[in-house]
């Protein structure tokens, strides 16, 4: 990871944008993000301060979640922001 890239990272946690991860198509860790929308095992919505994210996929599951970071795993086929 390059300095800009972390000190982009850096300048969206403090502005509380979502910060979105994504490990090939089987893992997703997304910060800041607010609350759960809608959950199922082909479709995850989530509610950020820009909107909505949603997940689309096969046996998607939530891994891990606190209030400011969730975890996704599954076979990720489509994301919307």
């Amino acid at each position: 990871m390059t300095n800009k890239t972390m000190f982009s990272n850096a300048r969206d946690a403090v502005l509380g944008l979502p910060i979105i991860t994504v490990i090939g198509n089987r893992e997703m860790y997304i910060e800041n993000y607010r609350s759960i929308i809608y959950y199922d095992c082909e479709c995850i919505k989530l509610k950020t301060r820009l909107g909505m994210i949603c997940i689309q996929g096969a046996d998607l599951q939530i891994a891990y979640y606190d209030d400011e970071e969730i975890m996704i795993k599954g076979k990720i086929i489509h994301l919307e922001v």
